[in-house]
């Protein structure tokens, strides 16, 4: 659906006559059209993450970055929560997509060490990432992509 007709009990102004409710052929915006998408559901869990706390074990929180088509930035889409104590998270909050069936979405899964209250990610302990893209993670077997995070700084 391209979403042409107006809310129910709405017509535009200046029109008269016709089906009330239905566009017209002035209407349509080829750009506007919506490219067919399906919601998903991310889980991210770890295993064996770095440990760089020296009285306890590491505090992991996950940030998800996405790249947006043809551009190299990435941005921030969200994190989940900070896990106390833990090199084996298993995160709950979860990040919901839109996963468009011919576009490569890049993702960038950074996870950190929280040292303190501050939001800013400097503040704390970098343990790694992971890149893939959704279509990856769709594509495999039971929805399910494992894959190593590489330990280098980052950039």
């Amino acid at each position: 659906m391209f979403g042409l007709a107006e809310p129910a009990g709405r017509q535009k102004p200046g029109r008269s006559g016709g089906f009330p409710n239905m566009a017209s052929v002035g209407d349509f915006n080829v750009l506007g059209a919506s490219i067919p998408a399906t919601k998903v559901e991310l889980s991210v869990s770890c295993r064996n993450l770095l440990d760089r706390d020296t009285f306890s074990k590491s505090d992991p929180i996950c940030v998800l970055y996405t790249q947006a088509i043809g551009n190299k930035e990435w941005r921030e889409f969200g994190r989940t929560e900070v896990i106390d104590n833990t090199l084996n998270p298993d995160f709950v909050r979860k990040f919901i997509m839109d996963y468009f069936f011919e576009e490569r979405e890049n993702l960038r899964f950074d996870f950190y060490d929280v040292d303190s209250k501050s939001p800013n990610l400097s503040k704390h302990d970098f343990l790694g990432q992971m890149f893939c893209t959704l279509g990856e993670i769709v594509g495999s077997q039971g929805s399910r992509l494992e894959k190593s995070i590489v330990a280098d700084e980052v950039f």
